[in-house]
């Protein structure tokens, strides 16, 4: 079944603008690795927030891209960027990637 993904963050101070980029540059790894079908950076300057939306092939997929994503120096650099540690939250998606959302 497909896979959705949101991360929530919350920058430190002043780092705003330097965490969006690491951000923006890591989505944009995410959408070569396979199985990923969407990722997206969703940012809030006014709330000091950054998000990410990421939707996948399959849980499976999504595991891969884990174990691959937690050897890399990027992740390393969110959680310094961070005021807290990033929010993560999973879900199976009840619909195929496929439909729309008037398909429901």
């Amino acid at each position: 079944m497909a896979e959705a993904v949101v991360i929530g963050m919350h920058p430190r101070p002043g780092k705003f603008e330097e965490l969006a980029k690491l951000i923006k540059q890591m989505v944009e790894e995410v959408r070569k690795h396979a199985g990923c079908l969407q990722a997206e950076a969703m940012l809030a300057p006014d709330r000091n927030e950054i998000a990410v939306f990421q939707r996948w092939e399959t849980t499976e997929a999504f595991s891969e891209y884990l174990i691959w994503r937690s050897k890399q120096d990027h992740l390393e650099r969110v959680y310094e960027l961070s005021a807290d540690e990033p929010e993560f939250s999973s879900f199976t998606l009840i619909t195929p990637p496929a439909a729309s959302p008037t398909d429901y």
